[in-house]
């Protein structure tokens, strides 16, 4: 199986892609195979958060409207949406890494000094 090379913008998996002879994809870059990855290996992105928490009214619709005194909200159970306009790139995520036993996450680190 190749291994899938998760970046987290285009320009970032660009820049990796450099290193190597590729192939373009829609969603993403296909590393030929070479004494790194003797396979070959997939890189991809992010473009911006592909997931997001659902907003508080999809749990309940009476935090819809809420108030200081109906803090904190907190559902039972927390669920995840794909962000909007993000579902196409999002697709080609997941199919990358299900086809995959080997995920590099070569995302940026965000440290706040």
């Amino acid at each position: 199986m190749k291994p899938v090379i998760l970046s987290e913008k285009p320009s970032q998996a660009k820049a990796y892609a450099d290193a190597f002879s590729t192939r373009r994809h829609v969603g993403y870059l296909e590393i030929n195979p070479c004494p790194i990855f003797p396979e070959g290996a997939y890189i991809t992105w992010g473009v911006g958060h592909l997931v997001e928490l659902k907003e508080p009214h999809a749990y309940n619709p009476s935090w819809k409207r809420w108030s200081l005194g109906s803090l904190p909200i907190l559902p039972d159970r927390y669920e995840f949406q794909v962000a909007k306009g993000k579902f196409k790139q999002f697709q080609v995520v997941k199919k990358l890494i299900r086809g995959t036993d080997t995920i590099i996450n070569a995302c940026d680190v965000d440290i706040s000094l």
